[in-house]
Protein backbone atom coordinates (compact mmCIF):
# COMPACT_ATOMS: atom_id res chain seq x y z
CA UNK A 1 0.00 0.00 0.00
CA UNK A 2 1.25 3.86 -0.68
CA UNK A 3 2.69 5.24 2.40
CA UNK A 4 2.35 9.29 2.64
CA UNK A 5 4.92 11.44 4.54
CA UNK A 6 3.14 13.49 6.81
CA UNK A 7 4.54 16.77 8.65
CA UNK A 8 5.04 14.86 12.43
CA UNK A 9 5.53 18.33 13.83
CA UNK A 10 1.74 19.17 12.68
CA UNK A 11 0.20 16.29 13.91
CA UNK A 12 1.97 16.39 17.06
CA UNK A 13 0.81 19.86 17.62
CA UNK A 14 -2.51 19.73 16.89
CA UNK A 15 -2.54 16.25 18.94
CA UNK A 16 -1.22 18.37 21.81
CA UNK A 17 -3.76 21.39 21.10
CA UNK A 18 -6.54 19.41 21.06
CA UNK A 19 -5.31 17.83 25.17
CA UNK A 20 -4.31 14.31 23.86
CA UNK A 21 -1.48 12.21 24.96
CA UNK A 22 1.18 9.91 22.53
CA UNK A 23 -0.47 7.04 23.00
CA UNK A 24 -3.52 8.18 21.74
CA UNK A 25 -2.35 8.23 17.72
CA UNK A 26 -1.10 4.54 18.80
CA UNK A 27 1.34 4.74 16.06
CA UNK A 28 4.71 3.47 14.62
CA UNK A 29 6.89 4.49 13.51
CA UNK A 30 5.65 8.11 13.79
CA UNK A 31 7.52 10.08 10.62
CA UNK A 32 5.80 7.90 7.82
CA UNK A 33 2.15 6.89 8.21
CA UNK A 34 0.04 4.95 6.06
CA UNK A 35 -3.31 6.72 4.89
CA UNK A 36 -5.22 3.88 6.20
CA UNK A 37 -3.43 5.01 9.77
CA UNK A 38 -4.19 8.22 9.80
CA UNK A 39 -7.95 7.41 9.26
CA UNK A 40 -8.39 5.18 12.45
CA UNK A 41 -7.40 7.86 14.72
CA UNK A 42 -9.93 11.38 14.81
CA UNK A 43 -6.97 12.86 15.95
CA UNK A 44 -4.62 11.86 13.23
CA UNK A 45 -7.24 12.68 10.98
CA UNK A 46 -7.63 15.89 12.43
CA UNK A 47 -4.01 16.78 12.20
CA UNK A 48 -4.13 15.60 8.41
CA UNK A 49 -7.34 17.68 7.69
CA UNK A 50 -6.04 20.60 9.21
CA UNK A 51 -2.60 20.03 7.07
CA UNK A 52 -5.37 19.82 3.89
CA UNK A 53 -6.76 23.76 5.18
CA UNK A 54 -3.46 25.29 5.64
CA UNK A 55 -3.02 24.51 1.81
CA UNK A 56 -6.00 26.21 1.17
CA UNK A 57 -4.37 29.31 -1.05
CA UNK A 58 -6.38 32.34 0.79
CA UNK A 59 -5.21 35.42 -0.20
CA UNK A 60 -4.80 36.65 3.45
CA UNK A 61 -2.53 38.35 5.83
CA UNK A 62 0.28 35.90 4.61
CA UNK A 63 -0.37 36.28 1.31
CA UNK A 64 2.07 38.89 -1.17
CA UNK A 65 1.87 39.43 -4.38
CA UNK A 66 5.19 39.86 -5.93
CA UNK A 67 7.17 39.58 -3.22
CA UNK A 68 8.30 42.51 -0.94
CA UNK A 69 5.93 43.00 0.68
CA UNK A 70 3.50 43.87 -1.86
CA UNK A 71 0.10 43.55 -1.13
CA UNK A 72 -2.38 42.61 -3.71
CA UNK A 73 -4.52 45.80 -3.60
CA UNK A 74 -1.45 47.62 -4.53
CA UNK A 75 -1.41 46.10 -7.75
CA UNK A 76 -5.28 48.08 -8.40
CA UNK A 77 -6.14 51.48 -8.04
CA UNK A 78 -6.59 50.75 -4.39
CA UNK A 79 -3.25 51.43 -2.82
CA UNK A 80 0.69 51.95 -3.59
CA UNK A 81 3.19 50.90 -1.81
CA UNK A 82 5.40 52.89 0.23
CA UNK A 83 8.24 51.61 -1.98
CA UNK A 84 6.07 51.79 -5.36
CA UNK A 85 8.97 54.73 -6.64
CA UNK A 86 10.77 51.05 -6.72
CA UNK A 87 7.88 49.64 -8.87
CA UNK A 88 7.41 50.23 -12.06
CA UNK A 89 5.28 47.03 -13.12
CA UNK A 90 1.96 45.41 -11.41
CA UNK A 91 3.27 41.85 -12.32
CA UNK A 92 4.33 39.75 -15.53
CA UNK A 93 1.68 36.65 -14.97
CA UNK A 94 3.87 35.08 -12.38
CA UNK A 95 3.14 36.87 -9.23
CA UNK A 96 0.16 35.05 -7.89
CA UNK A 97 1.18 31.72 -8.81
CA UNK A 98 -0.54 28.96 -7.48
CA UNK A 99 -0.25 25.23 -8.86
CA UNK A 100 -1.26 22.79 -6.65
CA UNK A 101 -1.70 19.11 -7.68
CA UNK A 102 0.21 17.96 -4.88
CA UNK A 103 -2.65 19.25 -2.60
CA UNK A 104 -4.65 17.79 -5.19
CA UNK A 105 -3.44 14.37 -4.77
CA UNK A 106 -3.34 14.32 -0.80
CA UNK A 107 -7.15 15.44 -0.75
CA UNK A 108 -8.28 12.72 -3.83
CA UNK A 109 -5.76 10.11 -1.53
CA UNK A 110 -7.97 11.02 1.62
CA UNK A 111 -11.38 10.36 -0.87
CA UNK A 112 -10.02 7.22 -1.89
CA UNK A 113 -9.17 5.35 1.07
CA UNK A 114 -12.29 7.36 3.33
CA UNK A 115 -14.68 4.24 2.58
CA UNK A 116 -12.62 1.25 4.71
CA UNK A 117 -11.79 3.54 7.15
CA UNK A 118 -12.86 2.42 10.85
CA UNK A 119 -14.85 6.14 11.80
CA UNK A 120 -18.29 6.53 11.62
CA UNK A 121 -20.40 6.98 9.07
CA UNK A 122 -21.30 10.42 10.32
CA UNK A 123 -17.55 11.47 10.40
CA UNK A 124 -16.60 9.97 7.02
CA UNK A 125 -19.69 11.45 5.36
CA UNK A 126 -18.46 14.98 6.63
CA UNK A 127 -14.78 14.44 5.87
CA UNK A 128 -16.08 13.53 2.41
CA UNK A 129 -17.84 16.89 2.53
CA UNK A 130 -14.89 18.72 3.74
CA UNK A 131 -12.85 17.04 0.77
CA UNK A 132 -15.04 18.17 -2.42
CA UNK A 133 -15.01 21.44 -0.52
CA UNK A 134 -11.06 21.52 -0.16
CA UNK A 135 -10.70 20.25 -4.04
CA UNK A 136 -13.36 22.59 -5.34
CA UNK A 137 -11.42 25.35 -3.27
CA UNK A 138 -8.24 24.02 -4.68
CA UNK A 139 -9.08 23.93 -8.62
CA UNK A 140 -11.21 27.68 -8.16
CA UNK A 141 -7.74 29.15 -7.19
CA UNK A 142 -5.76 27.41 -10.51
CA UNK A 143 -8.80 28.21 -13.05
CA UNK A 144 -9.22 31.71 -11.85
CA UNK A 145 -5.28 32.24 -12.23
CA UNK A 146 -4.52 29.80 -15.60
CA UNK A 147 -7.89 29.00 -17.31
CA UNK A 148 -8.41 25.37 -17.69
CA UNK A 149 -6.16 22.99 -16.12
CA UNK A 150 -6.18 19.14 -15.89
CA UNK A 151 -8.74 17.37 -14.14
CA UNK A 152 -7.59 15.03 -12.13
CA UNK A 153 -9.87 13.03 -9.73
CA UNK A 154 -7.86 10.08 -8.73
CA UNK A 155 -4.32 9.38 -7.21
CA UNK A 156 -2.00 8.67 -10.11
CA UNK A 157 0.52 6.22 -9.32
CA UNK A 158 3.61 6.03 -11.19
CA UNK A 159 4.67 1.92 -12.38
CA UNK A 160 7.39 2.35 -14.35
CA UNK A 161 5.91 2.24 -17.37
CA UNK A 162 2.82 4.65 -17.54
CA UNK A 163 4.48 8.31 -17.74
CA UNK A 164 2.64 8.57 -20.67
CA UNK A 165 -0.82 8.12 -19.25
CA UNK A 166 0.26 9.96 -16.08
CA UNK A 167 0.83 13.21 -18.40
CA UNK A 168 -2.46 14.86 -18.81
CA UNK A 169 -3.30 17.77 -21.01
CA UNK A 170 -5.47 20.85 -20.13
CA UNK A 171 -9.27 20.67 -19.55
CA UNK A 172 -11.66 23.01 -21.36
CA UNK A 173 -11.73 26.63 -18.46
CA UNK A 174 -15.82 25.68 -18.73
CA UNK A 175 -15.53 21.99 -18.12
CA UNK A 176 -13.01 23.28 -15.13
CA UNK A 177 -16.33 25.30 -13.58
CA UNK A 178 -18.26 22.39 -14.07
CA UNK A 179 -15.83 19.98 -11.80
CA UNK A 180 -16.35 22.60 -9.14
CA UNK A 181 -19.69 23.11 -9.41
CA UNK A 182 -19.70 19.71 -9.14
CA UNK A 183 -17.38 19.16 -5.91
CA UNK A 184 -18.99 22.14 -4.37
CA UNK A 185 -22.94 20.85 -5.04
CA UNK A 186 -21.42 17.38 -3.49
CA UNK A 187 -20.15 19.03 -0.59
CA UNK A 188 -23.19 20.86 0.23
CA UNK A 189 -25.16 17.91 0.22
CA UNK A 190 -22.99 15.94 2.80
CA UNK A 191 -21.82 18.95 5.40
CA UNK A 192 -23.88 19.95 8.24
CA UNK A 193 -24.92 23.72 8.99
CA UNK A 194 -21.84 24.22 11.62
CA UNK A 195 -18.63 22.61 11.54
CA UNK A 196 -15.51 23.21 14.18
CA UNK A 197 -13.90 26.85 13.50
CA UNK A 198 -12.08 27.17 10.33
CA UNK A 199 -13.74 24.15 8.69
CA UNK A 200 -15.93 23.99 5.71
CA UNK A 201 -20.05 23.66 6.08
CA UNK A 202 -22.95 23.22 3.75
CA UNK A 203 -23.12 27.09 3.66
CA UNK A 204 -19.02 27.61 2.95
CA UNK A 205 -19.58 25.24 0.26
CA UNK A 206 -22.48 27.38 -1.34
CA UNK A 207 -20.84 30.41 -0.66
CA UNK A 208 -17.61 29.36 -2.69
CA UNK A 209 -19.63 28.13 -5.24
CA UNK A 210 -21.28 31.42 -5.55
CA UNK A 211 -17.99 33.05 -6.29
CA UNK A 212 -16.72 31.20 -8.29
CA UNK A 213 -20.11 30.65 -10.59
CA UNK A 214 -19.64 34.73 -10.85
CA UNK A 215 -16.26 34.27 -12.30
CA UNK A 216 -17.29 31.91 -14.44
CA UNK A 217 -20.36 33.95 -15.86
CA UNK A 218 -17.85 37.07 -16.10
CA UNK A 219 -15.36 34.58 -18.37
CA UNK A 220 -18.41 33.78 -20.47
CA UNK A 221 -19.42 37.26 -21.08
CA UNK A 222 -16.58 39.30 -21.13
CA UNK A 223 -13.87 37.55 -22.03
CA UNK A 224 -12.27 35.81 -25.17
CA UNK A 225 -12.27 32.08 -26.19
CA UNK A 226 -8.92 30.86 -26.72
CA UNK A 227 -6.81 27.81 -27.49
CA UNK A 228 -10.35 25.82 -28.57
CA UNK A 229 -11.26 26.72 -25.20
CA UNK A 230 -8.89 26.02 -23.20
CA UNK A 231 -8.76 29.64 -22.23
CA UNK A 232 -12.03 31.28 -21.88
CA UNK A 233 -15.98 30.11 -21.83
CA UNK A 234 -18.39 30.68 -24.80
CA UNK A 235 -20.68 33.40 -24.16
CA UNK A 236 -23.63 31.24 -24.76
CA UNK A 237 -22.60 30.14 -21.45
CA UNK A 238 -22.64 33.14 -19.22
CA UNK A 239 -26.96 33.06 -18.44
CA UNK A 240 -26.42 29.46 -16.88
CA UNK A 241 -23.05 30.32 -14.74
CA UNK A 242 -24.96 33.52 -14.03
CA UNK A 243 -27.95 31.48 -12.27
CA UNK A 244 -25.65 28.95 -10.48
CA UNK A 245 -24.08 31.95 -8.67
CA UNK A 246 -27.60 33.15 -8.28
CA UNK A 247 -29.26 30.33 -7.11
CA UNK A 248 -26.48 28.92 -4.35
CA UNK A 249 -26.37 32.53 -3.04
CA UNK A 250 -30.02 32.23 -2.45
CA UNK A 251 -29.87 29.33 -0.80
CA UNK A 252 -27.32 31.21 1.94
CA UNK A 253 -29.84 33.96 2.04
CA UNK A 254 -32.95 32.06 2.30
CA UNK A 255 -31.66 29.70 5.58
CA UNK A 256 -31.56 33.05 7.55
CA UNK A 257 -28.25 31.38 9.01
CA UNK A 258 -26.71 34.38 8.53
CA UNK A 259 -26.91 38.02 9.10
CA UNK A 260 -24.85 41.19 8.76
CA UNK A 261 -22.79 42.71 11.48
CA UNK A 262 -24.31 45.17 13.10
CA UNK A 263 -23.98 44.98 16.69
CA UNK A 264 -23.03 48.87 17.17
CA UNK A 265 -25.86 50.27 14.87
CA UNK A 266 -25.43 53.49 16.53
CA UNK A 267 -21.70 54.10 15.45
CA UNK A 268 -21.81 52.62 12.02
CA UNK A 269 -17.75 53.36 11.33
CA UNK A 270 -16.69 51.14 14.60
CA UNK A 271 -19.21 48.57 13.31
CA UNK A 272 -17.89 48.17 10.17
CA UNK A 273 -14.21 47.84 11.51
CA UNK A 274 -15.24 45.66 14.35
CA UNK A 275 -16.92 43.35 11.84
CA UNK A 276 -13.09 42.41 10.84
CA UNK A 277 -11.68 41.78 14.23
CA UNK A 278 -14.90 39.95 16.33
CA UNK A 279 -14.74 36.27 16.34
CA UNK A 280 -17.92 35.85 17.38
CA UNK A 281 -19.71 37.01 14.32
CA UNK A 282 -22.99 36.50 12.54
CA UNK A 283 -21.36 37.08 9.15
CA UNK A 284 -18.54 34.69 8.96
CA UNK A 285 -18.98 31.59 6.96
CA UNK A 286 -15.28 30.97 6.81
CA UNK A 287 -12.39 31.81 8.34
CA UNK A 288 -8.50 31.15 9.02
CA UNK A 289 -8.04 31.71 12.50
CA UNK A 290 -4.80 32.64 14.51
CA UNK A 291 -3.50 32.73 17.33
CA UNK A 292 -0.94 34.16 19.71
CA UNK A 293 2.01 32.97 19.83
CA UNK A 294 1.43 30.25 17.71
CA UNK A 295 0.12 31.18 14.66
CA UNK A 296 1.01 34.79 13.96
CA UNK A 297 1.27 36.77 10.42
CA UNK A 298 2.23 40.65 10.59
CA UNK A 299 -0.07 42.58 9.16
CA UNK A 300 0.03 44.96 11.35
CA UNK A 301 3.80 45.61 11.17
CA UNK A 302 3.31 45.90 7.70
CA UNK A 303 0.52 48.58 7.10
CA UNK A 304 0.28 50.56 10.45
CA UNK A 305 1.24 54.52 9.49
CA UNK A 306 4.78 55.44 10.22
CA UNK A 307 4.24 57.52 13.08
CA UNK A 308 2.78 54.71 15.02
CA UNK A 309 4.36 51.80 13.56
CA UNK A 310 6.11 48.96 16.09
CA UNK A 311 9.14 47.89 16.86
CA UNK A 312 10.48 46.23 13.93
CA UNK A 313 9.86 49.23 12.19
CA UNK A 314 8.70 48.73 8.59
CA UNK A 315 4.64 50.08 8.26
CA UNK A 316 3.20 51.95 5.35
CA UNK A 317 2.80 48.92 2.85
CA UNK A 318 -0.48 49.79 1.55
CA UNK A 319 -1.25 53.67 1.13
CA UNK A 320 -5.07 53.88 -0.22
CA UNK A 321 -5.24 56.00 -3.04
CA UNK A 322 -7.32 58.81 -3.49
CA UNK A 323 -9.32 57.59 -6.25
CA UNK A 324 -10.34 54.63 -3.56
CA UNK A 325 -11.15 56.89 -1.04
CA UNK A 326 -13.29 59.36 -3.48
CA UNK A 327 -15.45 56.09 -4.46
CA UNK A 328 -17.04 56.36 -1.03
CA UNK A 329 -20.27 58.24 -1.39
CA UNK A 330 -21.39 60.79 0.88
CA UNK A 331 -24.42 59.14 2.93
CA UNK A 332 -26.69 60.91 1.06
CA UNK A 333 -25.63 59.03 -1.99
CA UNK A 334 -24.17 61.54 -3.78
CA UNK A 335 -20.89 60.84 -5.22
CA UNK A 336 -17.85 60.59 -3.00
CA UNK A 337 -15.55 63.45 -4.79
CA UNK A 338 -13.63 65.24 -1.71
CA UNK A 339 -14.88 69.24 -0.96
CA UNK A 340 -11.27 70.69 -1.52
CA UNK A 341 -11.99 73.46 -3.81
CA UNK A 342 -15.23 75.84 -4.05
CA UNK A 343 -16.99 76.83 -7.17
CA UNK A 344 -14.43 79.35 -8.52
CA UNK A 345 -11.56 76.79 -7.85
CA UNK A 346 -10.10 78.29 -4.34
CA UNK A 347 -9.10 76.25 -1.40
CA UNK A 348 -11.61 75.52 0.87
CA UNK A 349 -10.09 75.62 4.40
CA UNK A 350 -11.14 73.30 7.39
CA UNK A 351 -9.72 74.08 10.84
CA UNK A 352 -10.16 70.11 11.60
CA UNK A 353 -8.70 68.15 8.77
CA UNK A 354 -11.05 65.40 9.41
CA UNK A 355 -14.19 67.88 8.67
CA UNK A 356 -13.00 67.50 4.67
CA UNK A 357 -14.59 63.41 5.28
CA UNK A 358 -17.49 64.85 7.48
CA UNK A 359 -20.90 63.00 6.18
CA UNK A 360 -18.87 60.29 3.58
CA UNK A 361 -20.12 56.65 3.98
CA UNK A 362 -19.13 55.53 7.54
CA UNK A 363 -17.33 52.58 5.38
CA UNK A 364 -14.93 55.12 4.70
CA UNK A 365 -13.76 55.68 8.13
CA UNK A 366 -13.52 52.26 9.03
CA UNK A 367 -11.59 51.57 5.79
CA UNK A 368 -9.00 54.18 5.48
CA UNK A 369 -7.21 56.01 8.42
CA UNK A 370 -7.24 59.85 6.42
CA UNK A 371 -5.00 62.46 7.33
CA UNK A 372 -5.41 63.17 10.90
CA UNK A 373 -7.24 60.57 12.29
CA UNK A 374 -6.52 59.07 15.65
CA UNK A 375 -5.40 55.85 16.01
CA UNK A 376 -4.90 54.27 19.59
CA UNK A 377 -5.01 57.79 20.87
CA UNK A 378 -2.69 58.90 18.65
CA UNK A 379 -3.26 61.27 16.24
CA UNK A 380 -2.14 60.27 12.34
CA UNK A 381 -0.39 63.57 11.32
CA UNK A 382 0.14 63.73 7.45
CA UNK A 383 0.27 66.68 6.65
CA UNK A 384 2.70 67.44 3.89
CA UNK A 385 3.69 71.17 4.47
CA UNK A 386 3.08 74.66 5.07
CA UNK A 387 1.66 77.99 3.70
CA UNK A 388 2.55 81.26 4.73
CA UNK A 389 1.94 84.64 3.06
CA UNK A 390 1.20 82.71 0.20
CA UNK A 391 4.09 80.77 -0.19
CA UNK A 392 4.13 77.04 0.07
CA UNK A 393 6.77 75.23 2.09
CA UNK A 394 7.44 71.06 1.25
CA UNK A 395 10.18 69.07 2.94
CA UNK A 396 11.64 65.51 3.10
CA UNK A 397 11.91 65.17 6.27
CA UNK A 398 10.35 65.57 9.68
CA UNK A 399 13.19 67.10 11.40
CA UNK A 400 12.60 70.51 8.89
CA UNK A 401 11.37 73.18 11.47
CA UNK A 402 10.32 76.33 10.12
CA UNK A 403 10.10 80.26 11.73
CA UNK A 404 7.20 81.88 11.74
CA UNK A 405 8.63 84.99 12.91
CA UNK A 406 11.36 85.15 9.66
CA UNK A 407 8.32 83.13 7.58
CA UNK A 408 11.58 81.01 6.23
CA UNK A 409 13.15 76.94 6.62
CA UNK A 410 15.21 77.56 9.93
CA UNK A 411 16.17 74.20 11.17
CA UNK A 412 18.22 75.57 14.12
CA UNK A 413 15.68 78.20 15.07
CA UNK A 414 12.41 77.19 13.70
CA UNK A 415 9.76 76.19 16.22
CA UNK A 416 7.27 74.20 13.40
CA UNK A 417 7.24 71.32 12.06
CA UNK A 418 7.30 71.06 7.78
CA UNK A 419 5.67 68.12 7.13
CA UNK A 420 4.13 65.49 10.13
CA UNK A 421 5.56 62.21 11.58
CA UNK A 422 3.18 60.16 9.48
CA UNK A 423 3.47 63.05 6.47
CA UNK A 424 5.05 62.59 3.10
CA UNK A 425 8.95 62.26 2.29
CA UNK A 426 10.29 59.40 3.58
CA UNK A 427 10.21 55.84 1.88
CA UNK A 428 8.39 54.23 4.74
CA UNK A 429 5.72 57.13 4.68
CA UNK A 430 2.55 57.08 2.94
CA UNK A 431 2.85 58.05 -0.29
CA UNK A 432 -1.09 58.65 -1.02
CA UNK A 433 -2.04 60.80 2.03
CA UNK A 434 -3.99 58.13 3.54
CA UNK A 435 -3.10 54.64 5.34
CA UNK A 436 -5.04 51.24 5.80
CA UNK A 437 -7.24 51.03 8.56
CA UNK A 438 -9.68 47.70 7.90
CA UNK A 439 -8.25 44.58 9.78
CA UNK A 440 -5.86 46.90 11.83
CA UNK A 441 -6.17 45.37 15.39
CA UNK A 442 -6.94 48.45 17.50
CA UNK A 443 -6.36 46.91 20.85
CA UNK A 444 -2.96 45.38 19.80
CA UNK A 445 -0.27 46.41 22.03
CA UNK A 446 2.02 48.39 19.73
CA UNK A 447 5.24 46.18 21.05
CA UNK A 448 4.05 43.45 19.19
CA UNK A 449 3.04 44.66 15.95
CA UNK A 450 5.92 42.76 15.15
CA UNK A 451 6.49 40.46 11.81
CA UNK A 452 4.49 37.79 13.79
CA UNK A 453 2.95 39.09 16.81
CA UNK A 454 -0.62 39.97 15.01
CA UNK A 455 -3.14 37.31 15.45
CA UNK A 456 -6.78 38.84 13.81
CA UNK A 457 -8.46 36.69 11.77
CA UNK A 458 -8.97 36.34 7.90
CA UNK A 459 -12.07 36.31 7.00
CA UNK A 460 -12.55 34.49 3.26
CA UNK A 461 -16.05 33.55 3.25
CA UNK A 462 -18.84 36.28 4.37
CA UNK A 463 -22.23 36.75 4.72
CA UNK A 464 -21.56 40.55 2.98
CA UNK A 465 -20.29 39.15 -0.02
CA UNK A 466 -22.71 36.25 -0.48
CA UNK A 467 -25.15 39.32 -0.93
CA UNK A 468 -23.24 41.22 -3.42
CA UNK A 469 -22.41 37.91 -5.22
CA UNK A 470 -26.43 37.40 -5.04
CA UNK A 471 -26.74 41.18 -6.65
CA UNK A 472 -24.45 40.85 -9.63
CA UNK A 473 -25.68 37.89 -10.68
CA UNK A 474 -29.60 39.20 -10.25
CA UNK A 475 -28.17 42.30 -12.25
CA UNK A 476 -26.59 40.47 -14.83
CA UNK A 477 -29.88 38.48 -15.26
CA UNK A 478 -32.32 41.16 -15.40
CA UNK A 479 -33.87 40.64 -11.85
CA UNK A 480 -33.45 44.01 -10.70
CA UNK A 481 -36.04 43.52 -7.71
CA UNK A 482 -33.23 41.07 -6.25
CA UNK A 483 -30.32 43.56 -7.08
CA UNK A 484 -32.04 46.42 -5.08
CA UNK A 485 -33.08 44.23 -2.28
CA UNK A 486 -29.46 42.82 -1.65
CA UNK A 487 -27.03 45.84 -2.53
CA UNK A 488 -29.28 47.62 0.01
CA UNK A 489 -28.87 45.31 2.65
CA UNK A 490 -25.27 46.05 2.60
CA UNK A 491 -26.10 49.83 2.10
CA UNK A 492 -28.76 49.72 5.27
CA UNK A 493 -25.97 48.26 7.24
CA UNK A 494 -23.21 50.96 6.29
CA UNK A 495 -25.78 53.86 6.97
CA UNK A 496 -26.10 55.38 3.78
CA UNK A 497 -29.14 56.00 1.02
CA UNK A 498 -30.75 53.24 -0.38
CA UNK A 499 -31.38 53.00 -3.73
CA UNK A 500 -34.41 52.87 -6.33
CA UNK A 501 -34.67 50.22 -8.99
CA UNK A 502 -33.48 52.90 -11.35
CA UNK A 503 -30.28 52.97 -10.26
CA UNK A 504 -29.59 49.38 -9.68
CA UNK A 505 -27.43 48.92 -12.93
CA UNK A 506 -24.50 46.12 -13.21
CA UNK A 507 -22.20 49.18 -12.64
CA UNK A 508 -23.69 50.32 -9.05
CA UNK A 509 -23.59 46.80 -8.32
CA UNK A 510 -20.10 46.47 -8.96
CA UNK A 511 -19.70 49.89 -7.25
CA UNK A 512 -20.47 48.89 -4.30
CA UNK A 513 -19.16 45.87 -4.36
CA UNK A 514 -15.56 47.66 -4.38
CA UNK A 515 -15.84 49.73 -1.45
CA UNK A 516 -17.92 46.97 0.89
CA UNK A 517 -15.01 44.65 0.02
CA UNK A 518 -12.25 47.01 -0.12
CA UNK A 519 -8.65 45.81 0.81
CA UNK A 520 -10.55 42.06 1.08
CA UNK A 521 -8.26 41.34 -2.06
CA UNK A 522 -11.22 41.02 -4.56
CA UNK A 523 -10.94 44.05 -6.40
CA UNK A 524 -7.61 42.56 -8.35
CA UNK A 525 -9.52 39.43 -9.21
CA UNK A 526 -12.88 41.21 -10.16
CA UNK A 527 -11.13 43.87 -12.24
CA UNK A 528 -9.86 40.44 -13.73
CA UNK A 529 -13.13 38.47 -14.71
CA UNK A 530 -14.81 42.06 -15.36
CA UNK A 531 -11.56 42.39 -17.96
CA UNK A 532 -11.16 46.27 -16.97
CA UNK A 533 -7.54 45.52 -15.88
CA UNK A 534 -5.95 46.87 -19.13
CA UNK A 535 -8.65 49.80 -19.27
CA UNK A 536 -7.96 51.05 -15.75
CA UNK A 537 -4.39 50.32 -15.58
CA UNK A 538 -3.34 51.37 -18.61
CA UNK A 539 -0.32 53.33 -17.98
CA UNK A 540 -2.46 54.65 -14.99
CA UNK A 541 -0.81 56.96 -12.28
CA UNK A 542 -3.06 57.98 -8.94
CA UNK A 543 -3.09 60.76 -6.94
CA UNK A 544 -2.58 61.43 -3.55
CA UNK A 545 -4.16 64.09 -1.04
CA UNK A 546 -2.18 66.49 0.46
CA UNK A 547 -2.72 68.19 3.26
CA UNK A 548 -0.86 72.07 4.19
CA UNK A 549 -1.28 73.87 7.41
CA UNK A 550 -1.75 77.90 6.13
CA UNK A 551 -0.71 79.88 8.79
CA UNK A 552 -2.51 82.88 7.35
CA UNK A 553 -5.88 81.42 7.61
CA UNK A 554 -4.82 78.98 10.70
CA UNK A 555 -6.76 76.31 9.22
CA UNK A 556 -5.84 73.73 6.76
CA UNK A 557 -6.25 73.44 3.38
CA UNK A 558 -5.40 70.25 0.78
CA UNK A 559 -4.25 69.54 -2.46
CA UNK A 560 -4.19 66.61 -4.88
CA UNK A 561 -0.98 65.49 -6.17
CA UNK A 562 0.35 62.32 -8.21
CA UNK A 563 1.09 59.31 -5.94
CA UNK A 564 4.91 57.43 -6.34
CA UNK A 565 7.53 58.14 -9.37
CA UNK A 566 5.96 54.99 -11.87
CA UNK A 567 2.57 54.32 -13.71
CA UNK A 568 0.90 51.06 -13.58
CA UNK A 569 0.30 48.95 -16.44
CA UNK A 570 -1.74 46.02 -16.54
CA UNK A 571 -0.05 43.87 -19.95
CA UNK A 572 -3.06 41.57 -21.50
CA UNK A 573 -1.85 38.58 -21.42
CA UNK A 574 -1.62 38.84 -17.32
CA UNK A 575 -5.54 37.84 -17.56
CA UNK A 576 -4.29 34.49 -17.45
CA UNK A 577 -1.04 33.76 -15.37
CA UNK A 578 1.98 31.40 -16.81
CA UNK A 579 2.37 28.52 -16.25
CA UNK A 580 5.61 27.79 -15.05
CA UNK A 581 7.94 26.40 -17.39
CA UNK A 582 8.87 23.49 -15.53
CA UNK A 583 5.64 22.12 -15.11
CA UNK A 584 5.58 22.03 -18.93
CA UNK A 585 8.98 19.92 -19.27
CA UNK A 586 7.09 17.50 -16.90
CA UNK A 587 4.08 17.13 -19.03
CA UNK A 588 4.40 18.33 -22.44
CA UNK A 589 0.63 17.66 -22.79
CA UNK A 590 0.12 20.70 -21.28
CA UNK A 591 -0.49 24.24 -23.46
CA UNK A 592 1.34 26.97 -22.49
CA UNK A 593 -1.45 30.50 -22.23
CA UNK A 594 -1.13 32.60 -24.96
CA UNK A 595 1.52 34.95 -25.23
CA UNK A 596 4.47 33.64 -22.77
Amino acid sequence: MKTIQLYISMILTACFTAGCNDNRLDIDPLNILTLDQVLQSESAISAYMASLYNALPMEDHLFFAGGGGNRLANNTDEAISCFNDERDGIGDGTWTQWWGYNHVRNVNDLMEHLPASSLGETVKQRLLGEAYFIRGYYYFAMVKRYGGVPIVKQVQYYTGDNLDELQVPRNKEEAVYDFIASDLDSAALLLGETNAHGRATKYAALALKSRAMLYAASEAKYGTVQLDGIVGIPASSADRFWEAAYDAAKEIVSSSHYSLYDRIPDDKATNFQRLFLDEDNPEIILARRFAFPDKTHGYDNWVLPFGVRGPDGYSSRMNPTLECVEQFEYIDGTPGKLKIKDESGAPIYYEHPVDLFRDKDPRLLATVIVPFSEWQGAVVDVQAGLYDQGMKYEAGDYSALYNPETHRPDNENGTMRIVGLSGFGGSEKTQTGFYTRKYLDVDLPRSRATFAGSDQQWIDLRYGEVLLNYAEAASELQRVDDARWAVNEIRRRAGIRLLENLEVTTEKVRHERLVELAFENHRWWDYRRWRLSDQLLNNSRYTALKPYYDLDTKAYRFEVGVAGRFPKTFPVRVYKERIEPGEISKNPKLIQNPNY
